[in-house]
């Protein structure tokens, strides 16, 4: 196989990344709600802050390498 050809990210693919992180989103504010007894703003924060602490490693290492170096 070709390089060109194996580092290609399929539309499909990314499709159903989205509908399953759409998905399991639903469930975890549902839990969160309903089984937690949360509002919907903690749920909000409590999201937020989730995100950046998963997204900053990212994004560092992103800043970092720089994007031509990137695999």
């Amino acid at each position: 196989m070709d390089d060109k050809t194996d580092s290609k990210t399929d539309f499909g693919s990314i499709a159903v990344a989205i509908c399953v992180a759409a998905y399991i989103a639903i469930m975890l504010a549902y839990l969160a709600q309903y089984d937690l007894g949360l509002t919907a703003a903690q749920t909000r924060h409590l999201s937020m802050l989730a995100a950046l602490f998963l997204a900053l490693p990212v994004a560092l290492d992103l800043l970092r390498t720089g994007p031509h170096d990137a695999r």
